[in-house]
């Protein structure tokens, strides 16, 4: 089952272009063939609640609290969000069996130190051991072992899933369906948009405005569509 996902989630990340130079130089199913159940597991409901552990301890320590908010002002919900809705379906396109393999990557991620006698698992670190980890992985020290890998897979997904989600604007993100405007609801806490200085989408003054502004503007001719050759 292990294996099939992984082959699945390869299979699925190789029709995007982005994904797919990822999925074959991770090796994951190379990585399953050597440790096998001593990194794996099969998925199961509380794989995917460690897997919320972990996606919970790398948006800390990579979007931790300061003078902003963080990822664990939003917590529980930003977790579930992440993993089970943005990256489920964003990454995968709701692809279950591929997503398991995720799953199972990102537990190995958080049960790979313990492994390599490398420290506790990654959810039992303290915030300044997870941060060393995660500079220990982007520098290469862990090809020795044979999980360089893994660790860079998992992250890598865990990274594109919690900056995402969390400078699109979570929770404040869910669009007005069928409003000609799309106006954020006020909030006591800064979001993603406030900490970037976005101010959001374009609203009818702001719309108004640049009618005006563009208004005598000079029109270029563009491409012509009843030219048949087009």
């Amino acid at each position: 089952m292990i294996r099939e996902s992984l082959l699945e989630m390869e299979k699925a990340l190789s029709r995007r272009s982005f994904f797919s130079r990822m999925a074959k130089v991770a090796g994951m199913v190379a990585a399953y063939d050597r440790f096998g159940d001593k990194l794996f597991a099969d998925p199961t409901p509380n794989s995917t609640a460690l897997a919320l552990q972990v996606v919970s301890a790398f948006g800390r320590t990579v979007i931790p609290v300061d003078e902003d908010p963080g990822w664990e002002t939003f917590e529980p919900g930003i977790n579930e969000y992440c993993l089970n809705v943005y990256i489920k379906q964003c990454f995968f396109y709701g692809n279950q069996l591929a997503f398991d393999g995720l799953i199972t990557g990102i537990n190995a991620f958080d049960s790979i130190p313990t492994l390599v006698a490398y420290g506790p698992r990654f959810t039992a670190m303290s915030a300044n051991n997870r941060g060393q980890f995660l500079s220990d992985i982007l520098t290469g020290a862990f090809e020795y072992d044979g999980v360089q890998d893994v660790l860079g897979f998992g992250g890598i997904f865990m990274l594109l899933g919690t900056k995402e989600t969390f400078f699109l604007n979570y929770p404040r993100h869910l669009p007005q369906r069928g409003a000609e405007y799309q106006i954020l609801p006020a909030s006591n806490v800064k979001t993603g948009w406030d900490i970037m200085r976005f101010k959001g989408p374009v609203g009818p003054d702001e719309e108004k405005a640049l009618r005006a502004r563009h208004f005598d503007n000079v029109e270029v001719p563009g491409v012509d569509f009843r030219n048949p050759y087009i």
